[in-house]
């Protein structure tokens, strides 16, 4: 239901054509904060953004039968930079820093305990390469991709030592979207597949070392931009990821289990001001996620749990730059 829900909200708003008369005459001017736009050769651009996040789920034994909730706090800084190598070819970096991250989770008829993470990702390095500009074409083809090394330890929190948020493994990304500018509406749809490595996060509560198999996530997404006027637009987008799963173990004791995580459905909206014409614009953003049950495996069945009823909201601000 929550999923139906999600998706209805994401037509009302990525579909504002019937709202009012929008000037749909094709467009090939590069607009910040447009979901197609791209730096001119020369040109740096970039945003930095802060968010909170209130995630919240349940988790359930092998009967099904709930036995915790869990809540999330989590602050969270975002930096990205892109640099333009010709009219054409981007090179792009991107890194975040949480300052805080606290799950609580309540343990029906068993207490609580909260377990707090920090630090920063490892960093993003990507590439976007223009195969067909719109200044000659109906529409823009944009393939790119992108890779995180491992240079950062993965520590999983316990109740008394705080972790980190590094993934404590490599991975990479590549994908293409197309996509059509008009005078007051954009529109862009990406496929992506994101590649993850093989990984290894030490936990601090039994001094564990947790092994995590290589594994594909699939994301489909559609982003739009609405230009209400010349200084207000609102950018709104649905994405899915096709989550596939993977086969953890415990090295300490060799005791694997394999993994269903469920999809994920999200959904973004951002309403822009440009403070500088194409130079710099502030955005309000809100996200929503939905997350499918997910469910961990093991040899022995009545050892199975997972979790359901998982979502998040995430509220934050964006500021947008492109210079010169």
């Amino acid at each position: 239901m929550k999923l139906h829900k999600c998706l209805l909200l994401a037509a009302a708003v990525t579909f504002p054509l019937p709202a009012y008369a929008l000037d749909l005459t094709p467009d090939s001017t590069r607009i910040l904060t447009d979901p197609t736009y791209l730096p001119l050769s020369g040109q740096l651009w970039g945003y930095t953004a802060y968010s909170h996040t209130w995630t919240n789920g349940d988790s359930f034994n092998d009967l099904g039968n709930t036995v915790s909730s869990f809540h999330v706090n989590a602050d969270t800084i975002d930096q990205y930079i892109g640099f333009g190598v010709t009219d054409d070819f981007m090179i792009d970096a991107s890194i975040r820093w949480t300052p805080d991250s606290n799950r609580q989770i309540d343990r029906f008829g068993a207490g609580s305990e909260t377990l707090s993470s920090s630090g920063v990702s490892n960093p993003t390095f990507g590439a976007t390469y223009r195969l067909i500009d719109q200044a000659a074409s109906p529409v823009s083809l944009d393939v790119f991709g992108s890779y995180t090394p491992n240079w950062l330890d993965a520590d999983n929190a316990s109740a008394t030592q705080e972790g980190t948020i590094a993934s404590g493994g490599q991975s990479g990304s590549v994908g293409a979207a197309i996509g059509q500018e008009l005078r007051d509406f954009t529109i862009r749809g990406a496929f992506t597949a994101n590649f993850l490595g093989e990984s290894n996060s030490f936990d601090l509560g039994d001094n564990d070392v947790i092994h995590d198999s290589a594994h594909t996530n699939y994301i489909a997404s559609l982003d739009t931009q609405t230009r209400l006027t010349d200084l207000f637009s609102v950018n709104a987008g649905f994405a899915y990821t096709f989550a596939n799963g993977s086969t953890v173990t415990n090295t300490f004791n060799g005791i694997t289990h394999d993994t269903a995580p469920g999809n994920v459905a999200a959904f973004d909206l951002a309403l822009n001001y440009q403070l500088v014409p194409n130079a710099m614009v502030a955005g309000a953003t809100y996200d929503y996620q939905n997350v499918g049950d997910s469910r961990n495996m093991f040899v022995v069945p009545t050892s199975d749990n997972g979790s359901r009823d998982r979502n998040a909201n995430i509220l934050g601000v964006r500021l947008t730059y492109a210079f010169p």
